[in-house]
């Protein structure tokens, strides 16, 4: 059983607290759920929109068609009918939308409910999620719970709670509705978005400091941890600017604080100077890049993979880093951590790629497995009498001990460096220090992660993508393989330094690269660090996400 449902209308109406609350519900009531939001740079206004798939079986990405269109203005209707399946119906207002008629058309007097039962038009999202619940059969105690849980207020509370009930019982009474949800089982599943993974990832390794200047879509990781800040004693700092923000990471994390900064690709622009400074110190630090499309602030509140080689290559001279580009909200959980503690390990920048479509979007996972997690500072606590920072050792990993050890006198440049950290322009050292720096890079290589390989033992052809296209392509593999194609998916996640041994090992085959740019960055990657060719790509950059049928569509035509 699958139901794709769209919640449309105006910024202000309350459309994610509709998606919010619904996602909770189904989750609860023991089904699989994906939230995708798609939205404008406007506080009012304009047109918004959110989709809820909610199955019986796993789902990974949105996909087209409607099954339910909510739509709480005229101009939802007017934009995504022509999407409605055949047989969707559509939720409106049938006291402010005039004129529609036909079997798919259930007009509910959403706003008169609100004023009347909450005494606010801003009600009408409860009333909204009453409908649905009741016309999907759902358990209404489940829904009741969730408002109380929404609405701290005790009178706001009861109040959205009754326009919440009237909504169930008109739902309810239409008793041949072709779309039931009925309550299945408890479960230990959860619903979380990527901005909250990447944030709780970054509390359970130990983060401690966050800085950033507010940028969509990165904000939502230090929202993440501001909210929760005072119960892990988390400083969050929201400074002037981007430069500010990775200075003051810097400077944290050279005192022995974990420390983060989070950003989009145009903050990350004003960072690179800052991260060309972690390299030269050999300070960690973590930093989070949410994508959207560009040049300069494009959409800001779109999403794109147009970045990776900006990431890979951003900064002047030459030093080693560790990019990851998380697949899904579980997988960025994990790569957050692993972050954290490399960029510790080596004494690196640390660059977690997201996206806004991963950041944004809510799905289903199992529990988070957190028994086999690991935390490790590599910090020197009994440093030797003549300890040096920069210390020339044969792995290029210098001991770290931090300002105010005892015995220890901890010294480090923005300017070349000799081992004990006072700047030098003897050409020897410099050759040195440049060796010592990139050696750390040959052993980070053995800390990378192989693409997620998912398909048929012997492809005819291989898909190949990386970061948060993942659920579309692996719905799409499903679908095709189920068709007869012969095909297999390579999913990366690790990108920097690049692995190759699954490449290495399909390099006979046929490949599509399936990115969401419009130059194919990841083949333009592999063709760099393997000579591989990738010469069939699929490729989108209007803002929106891949959906699994226009993969599998576009797969057919180059077939």
């Amino acid at each position: 059983m699958e139901v794709k449902i769209v919640v449309g209308g105006e910024a202000g109406q309350g459309i994610q607290t509709v998606s919010s609350i619904m996602s909770k519900f189904f989750l609860r009531s023991g089904y699989y759920v994906f939230v995708e939001h798609s939205y404008q740079s406007r506080i009012r206004g304009g047109h918004n929109f959110t989709q809820i798939r909610v199955s019986t079986t796993p789902i990974y990405s949105p996909d087209e068609g409607i099954d339910i269109l909510v739509a709480l203005n005229d101009e939802t209707i007017k934009l995504h009918i022509s999407e409605l399946l055949d047989k969707g119906v559509i939720i409106y207002d049938n006291e402010l939308i005039k004129d529609l008629e036909g079997e798919r058309f259930y007009g509910v007097p959403l706003q008169r409910i609100a004023l009347e039962k909450a005494q606010a038009k801003v009600a009408i999202n409860s009333v909204a999620c009453g409908v649905l619940v009741g016309l999907l059969d759902g358990e209404f105690s489940i829904l009741e719970e969730l408002i109380k849980e929404q609405f701290k207020d005790l009178e706001i509370r009861e109040k959205n709670i009754e326009a919440t009930k009237a909504g169930y019982e008109i739902g309810k009474s239409k008793n041949d509705f072709q779309f039931k949800t009925p309550f299945l089982s408890n479960n230990s599943r959860l619903v979380i978005d990527g901005g909250s993974a990447v944030g709780f990832g970054a509390i359970v390794a130990g983060c401690r400091f966050l800085s950033a200047y507010p940028m969509t879509p990165g904000t939502a990781v230090m929202n993440y941890l501001a909210g929760h800040s005072k119960k892990y004693n988390i400083v969050v700092e929201q400074a002037e600017d981007e430069i500010a923000a990775i200075n003051m990471v810097l400077g944290a994390s050279f005192a022995g604080v974990r420390s983060m900064v989070t950003t989009s690709g145009g903050g990350f622009a004003l960072m690179v100077e800052g991260l060309s400074l972690a390299g030269m110190t050999e300070t960690p630090c973590v930093i989070h890049i949410g994508q959207r499309p560009g040049p300069a602030t494009g959409l800001p509140t779109r999403t794109e993979q147009a970045e990776l080689l900006f990431v890979i290559n951003a900064g002047h001279g030459e030093f080693p880093r560790y990019v990851t580009a998380p697949r899904d909200v579980k997988d960025a959980f994990y790569k957050t951590i692993k972050a954290f503690n490399l960029a510790d390990k080596y004494q690196i920048p640390s660059i977690i790629l997201t996206d806004q479509f991963l950041v944004d979007s809510t799905a289903t996972i199992d529990e988070l497995d957190l028994s086999g997690i690991e935390i490790n500072r590599y910090i020197d606590d009994n440093p030797s009498k003549d300890y040096k920072r920069h210390l020339i050792t044969a792995s290029g990993i210098s001991p770290r001990t931090l300002p105010g050890t005892d015995g220890a006198l901890v010294i480090t440049d923005s300017d070349e460096h000799d081992e004990e950290g006072h700047i030098t322009e003897d050409l020897e050292i410099r050759k040195r220090m440049v060796e010592k720096r990139l050696k750390k890079g040959i052993l980070l290589k053995e800390e990378i992660e192989e693409p997620l390989y998912i398909g048929v033992p012997d492809p005819e052809v291989v898909l190949v993508g990386w970061g948060s296209t993942y659920g579309a392509i692996r719905e799409s593999l499903d679908r095709l393989i189920g068709e007869g194609y012969s095909v297999g998916l390579l999913q990366f996640s690790d990108l920097y330094p690049f692995p190759v041994r699954w490449l290495e090992k399909y390099k006979d085959k046929r490949f599509i690269a399936i990115e969401g740019n419009a130059t194919g960055q990841l083949a333009q990657l592999i063709r760099r660090e393997t000579g591989l060719n990738i010469y069939e790509k699929i490729l989108k950059y209007n803002g929106r996400p891949f959906t699994p049928s226009e993969i599998i569509r576009e797969v057919k035509k180059i077939w």
